[in-house]
This record gives structure tokens, sequence and C-alpha cells, in this order.
């Protein structure tokens, strides 16, 4: 009779089921994080009477096909590097974060990739999943925030929740009707399947309200986001946001010509993310399918980025963790 293979990683953390609307959580224990060696992770895999219990290896030929939004390409590399024991930049060449985030979900379904760290689903991502009959099982990893940000030279410091909402409804048009110098506003947006439009929608929640932007000021990336805030000939007038992870850990350099704006008087910061103080603040996630086998590589892969060892590495490449 075949028996069960049992691994090290004993028990999981929280698990999520998503079936393009439900969540359910479940809870467990791991060994911390701190060997700096490839972990041994928990699985289950059929084995003959005569094989003994032992620890599922991840290697190149079995590591999971991983994609995901651009601001969690360091914990992609971070997770990858970790559990095959390579470099980072080998780990970089082997996971594919590019592309919009609905782009990713759709690729997730139809099994382009088998694991994604990813910022949450836009309503095209939810419709493909129903139109495909698609359950996603996904557990939020840890947080980030919606960020506003203008010119550096831009003397307002702070906006309050209802400034940001008439600005994108179009009713506040000059930085001198939110206490800064008389020049017009230039509001940016993103495009609609990116993570950062997706969490403005669902956070700033304009619906039909949310003015239509001229086509130069509807960026298609988070970097030319960035790039027009910063570096746009009149930057002094330009607004955008962002998320924040990816302006403070993975573009640095913009800040030395734009600034982060509080909200409410509240700076975006990795202690007011984590507390909640500040005010947008949501969740993104590790995602399989919710059929994927319990002895697939991609389920004893998400199992371990849920663990308090998944989590710890997390929280080293400065993430904030839930």
């Amino acid at each position: 009779m075949k028996k069960i293979l049992t691994f090290a990683l004993a028990l999981l953390m929280t698990a999520g089921t998503f079936g393009c609307a439900d969540n359910k959580e479940k809870a467990g224990n791991t060994d911390p994080a701190g060997t700096g060696n490839p972990p041994e992770v928990q699985g289950e895999e059929q084995a003959s009477d005569d094989e003994a219990e032992g620890t599922f290896k991840f290697t190149v030929d079995n590591y999971p096909k991983m994609g995901g939004s651009l601001a969690n390409l360091p914990l992609g590399e971070a997770v990858t590097a970790t559990v095959l024991g390579i470099d980072r930049k080998t780990a970089s060449s082997m996971i594919t974060f590019e592309g919009s985030t609905t782009d990713n979900y759709e690729a997730l379904v139809d099994g382009t990739f088998d694991i994604l760290l990813a910022y949450e689903m836009g309503e095209d991502a939810i419709k493909y999943c129903e139109e495909k009959g698609v359950e996603l099982e996904m557990t939020p990893i840890g947080a980030d925030a919606l960020v506003f940000i203008c010119s550096l030279e831009n003397t307002v410091e702070s906006l309050t929740d209802e400034q940001i909402r008439e600005i994108y409804k179009g009713n506040i048009t000059n930085w001198s009707m939110v206490g800064g110098d008389d020049h017009p506003i230039i509001a940016y947006q993103r495009n609609k399947d990116s993570g950062s439009q997706t969490l403005f929608d669902k956070i700033i929640n304009l619906g039909d309200e949310l003015m239509d932007a001229p086509e130069e000021t509807r960026i298609g990336s988070m970097i030319g986001l960035l790039e027009a805030v910063a570096d746009y000939d009149n930057s002094k007038d330009a607004l955008g946001y962002t998320v924040y992870y990816y302006l403070t850990n993975m573009e640095q350099d913009k800040l030395s010509t734009s600034k982060l704006l509080s909200v409410d008087g509240i700076a975006p910061t990795n202690e007011s993310i984590a507390s909640g103080k500040y005010p947008y603040v949501n969740d993104f996630y590790v995602v399989i399918r919710k059929d994927a086998p319990e002895n697939s590589p991609e389920r004893i892969l998400y199992n371990w980025i849920i663990s308090d060892q998944g989590k710890e590495l997390a929280r080293r490449e400065n993430y904030v963790v839930k």
C-alpha cells in the first residue's frame, strides 16, 4: 500500500479560497526563517512502501511558473532564490513580473502561470475567472498602500481624502484651492487593468464620477507615471498615484525630484501602513488555482510562502507583512 510522505514544515498558516468572490482562512505554525539555507518544505507525495519519510525538494525543473505584480518582484526573487538555493539574478530570470495585474490573473487561469504574487483582482480579472469557470485560492501575505505624489517643488505637503476625491472628479483644478501656488493641477491616472488603478478604484471609489482623463495623462506603466510626475517639464503642476513599496523600495531615485503626500495629515510609512493609520491601505496576495493538487509544487510553495518562514522572508525584503 502506498503511504504519504511527511515533510518538515509541519502546519500551514492562513489560506484563503477565492471563487472570484469568497475567502476562507486556516491557521498553524512552522519554524522561523534564519538559516539562509534552502528550506525544507511540506507537501504530500505518493511513495511506495519501501520509500522513507523525507522532504520535498524544489528544483529548476519542478519549480512552479511564477508571475505577478511588478511591486512584488523582489519578493518573487527572494522566494525563488531561497527555496532553490540560487543567486538572485538567476532567480529573477526564472520568473515573470510584467504586464498588467489583470494580464497576470488571466495567465494563471489559462495555465501560463502556476502561482502569483499579486495585488488585488480588478473587475476584468474577476469576470475572466467567472467566464472560464475557474476558482482561485488566495491568501493575503502583506499590506501596501496607494500613495499620491507630486513635484518636490510643490509647496503642498498633505491632501485630505475629500480633496483627492474632488481633484479626480474634476472639481478642484488648481493647487491654490488646496493651499498651494496658483498652478493648474495635472492629475495623472493609470490604465484600467493595472494593479494601482484597481487599488485607486477600490479605495477612492469614484465610479462614474471619475473624470475622463485626457490620453496624455493616462499612463500605461508605474515607471511611466513616476517619470511623468518627477520629470515632466511642468512637473510642479503634476499629481499622480502609485503603490508605496514600488516607489520607496524599487524606484527610490524618483524621490529626489518628487515627494509623497500625506493624506489627512498621515504620512505613508511602513509603520503607518502596518497600523492602519494611513487611510489607503490594501492587501497583496499569493494566489494559485483552487484545483491545484495538494502534492503539486505550486501548492507546496503557496503553503510555504504563507508560513512563518515565508513571512519572515517578506519582512527581510521590507514588505509590511500581515
